[in-house]
């Protein structure tokens, strides 16, 4: 036999829409369900019924069948227009074979006959309550599945990102050195981090404080910039042109020889600064955009780290700083060419 407490195991956490025109009735039972279910709503006819599921949903309907203004059987077929799998129980004083079976097309998972006993009323619900308890596991277990998928993609999309950024790195470093060290292309991967071991000169290494600034820094500006693309929040951009300025800054406090890169950091502040024009182009190209800032900040990541332990000879410092001004200047260009035009003709050591 079917207990309350076999109900209630799968009950608890639904909410119910009763309807039935007997004011009595409607009273009484109510109370009874108000034991079995999380939340109970009553209505006194179909139509008031009809109103009230259309401003919420319920987990489970039980309905009479004759009612004034809006019987049981037209009710039950405009909620199945809205949720074809809606939960419902009909209840009747009527067991002609045909009227029973109109109520099944209708759409009714299951049915009481009037009058109703405690035990056939336990026997009925038990099974609708598992199966609602269920499909809202389901729909939660789904939910949950569509949110892994959306920060997964996310994460896919920033590898990607990445993998792009690698490339055009790859092709700036080959571009310049094709033009510039012709003599140099085979040792490339060699030079472009070797230890310099020129003691005479002047040499530089950053500050504690400076790196762990600089390196939270570096990993903001892609995330902002990643959530302008999804939010469209202006502040984004704000933060992302204060954090270059930041930057800037930061070098222009060690020697003269950083100046060039934190001269190509100002400009490119001042470019984001002016919104209009540069929201016009970061919206028309984000992802290239973006990927040319994060291959900006993956290079200087590199250069805060290497400088936080070790010193190099300033004469040798432009091999670090010239691919990343480089990809600065490439950003300035995508925002306002006629920058580009100016700067195109670069002098490094």
């Amino acid at each position: 036999m079917i207990t309350i407490k076999d109900v209630q195991n799968y009950s608890q956490q639904l909410s119910v829409l009763y309807v039935e025109d007997n004011d009595k009735v409607r009273e009484e039972t109510a109370e009874i369900f108000k034991l079995l279910f999380a939340k109970v709503e009553t209505a006194s006819n179909g139509q008031e019924g009809i109103e009230k599921y259309n401003y919420e949903p319920y987990d489970i309907v039980i309905t009479d069948i004759n009612m004034p203004r809006l019987n049981g059987i037209e009710m039950i077929f405009q909620i199945r227009e809205i949720n074809p799998e809606q939960k419902i129980i009909a209840i009747s004083a009527h067991d002609e074979p045909e009227t029973l079976i109109s109520m099944m097309r209708k759409g009714v998972s299951t049915f009481l006959l009037k009058p109703i006993s405690h035990d056939e009323m336990l026997k009925i619900i038990y099974p609708v309550c598992r199966d609602a308890s269920a499909q809202n596991v389901n729909a939660e277990l789904f939910e949950k599945l569509n949110e892994e998928r959306k920060k997964y993609k996310k994460i896919v999309s920033k590898l990607m990102s990445h993998l792009q950024t690698v490339e055009i790195k790859n092709g700036q470093i080959e571009k310049l050195y094709a033009q510039n060290h012709q003599e140099e292309r085979s040792e490339l991967l060699e030079e472009y981090f070797a230890k310099d071991n020129d003691d005479e000169c002047e040499k530089v290494i950053f500050l504690h404080d400076d790196c762990e600034e600089m390196t939270d820094i570096l990993g903001e500006i892609p995330d902002k910039l990643s959530l302008y693309i999804d939010e469209k929040d202006i502040r984004h951009i704000h933060k992302t042109r204060d954090d270059v300025a930041k930057l800037s800054n930061i070098l222009y406090r060690y020697t003269p020889f950083l100046d060039p890169l934190a001269k190509s950091l100002e400009e490119l502040s001042s470019v984001v600064a002016q919104e209009e024009e540069f929201l016009v182009k970061f919206d028309a190209k984000p992802e290239q955009i973006l990927s040319l800032f994060d291959a900006v900040c993956i290079d200087l990541s590199l250069y805060v780290k290497r400088f936080a332990i070790e010193s190099m000879a300033m004469k040798n410092i432009h091999h670090i700083h010239q691919p990343t001004t480089l990809s600065i200047h490439q950003i300035i260009g995508l925002i306002r060419p006629d920058l580009a035009d100016e700067g195109g003709d670069m002098d490094f050591f």
